[in-house]
């Protein structure tokens, strides 16, 4: 299982897997322990394929300011 997630710090958008406990954000480089009852999944599927597609549109979508958390 593969899920699109926010940074709380940054608010970067990434894909991470389900049984993942700690990542490393890309832009702010700080490490969060995923708590998935704490962190808010955007998007999840078990096709990585998919989940990719997602993440693009909503980098888009983020990018025009059309998307906000």
């Amino acid at each position: 299982m593969w899920y699109i997630i926010i940074c709380p710090h940054c608010n970067l958008l990434q894909t991470v897997r389900a049984n993942q406990k700690y990542h490393k954000c890309f832009k702010c480089e700080k490490t969060l322990t995923l708590d998935y009852s704490k962190i808010k999944i955007i998007y999840k599927s078990n096709n990585i394929k998919d989940v990719n597609y997602a993440l693009q549109r909503l980098k888009e979508l983020q990018a025009r300011r059309e998307l906000s958390f």
